[in-house]
């Protein structure tokens, strides 16, 4: 069972958090360890592993940068820790940014620099964008979620530069 079977919402980018907790607090109403104190070992194991699988996908689908490769990885176009190679072009982009931001010697050159990552995350954002925002990703093609991964790992990337200029 994955985290939107078990939170019974659909499987998509956009998570219902208000449907999402109140599955959520039901289920650890029913579950939580504690009712279980006088059953066996089995009902107490089986209520624990629940409750623990309830606190891991609450936590996972508040989190909207895993959720989508966790929607990724169910729909398989994604393997856990996989290796994306992206295009070239973008990568020799990154590495432009990264010594503009080494060149930059005042905080105005700085704020350039951040400029140009932002456009960059609105340009890579803007073909996917309505995939993301649907709420079920059951009707799109495999293009288009292709094309969410690419997204995903770009912005990764843009993150970890992003990271590093705050250091």
């Amino acid at each position: 069972m994955n985290y939107f079977e078990l939170f019974g919402l659909p499987i998509g980018f956009q998570v219902d958090t208000i449907q999402l907790r109140k599955a959520f607090m039901e289920i650890q109403r029913s579950s939580h360890p504690d009712k279980f104190a006088q059953a066996s070992p089995e009902e107490q194991e089986a209520a624990l592993e629940k409750s623990s699988m309830a606190n891991k996908g609450f936590t996972l689908l508040n989190n909207k940068a895993l959720v989508i490769p966790y929607v990724l990885e169910l729909k398989g176009y994604m393997e856990s820790d996989e290796k994306f190679a992206l295009d070239p072009e973008f990568l020799m982009e990154m590495m432009e940014l990264n010594e503009a931001w080494m060149d930059a010697d005042d905080e105005d050159m700085k704020q350039k620099v951040k400029q140009r990552v932002n456009t960059i995350q609105t340009v890579i954002l803007t073909p996917v964008k309505a995939v993301l925002d649907a709420p079920s990703s059951s009707t799109f093609s495999q293009e288009e979620m292709s094309q969410v991964k690419e997204y995903y790992y770009k912005q990764k990337y843009l993150n970890r530069i992003l990271a590093d200029f705050h250091e």
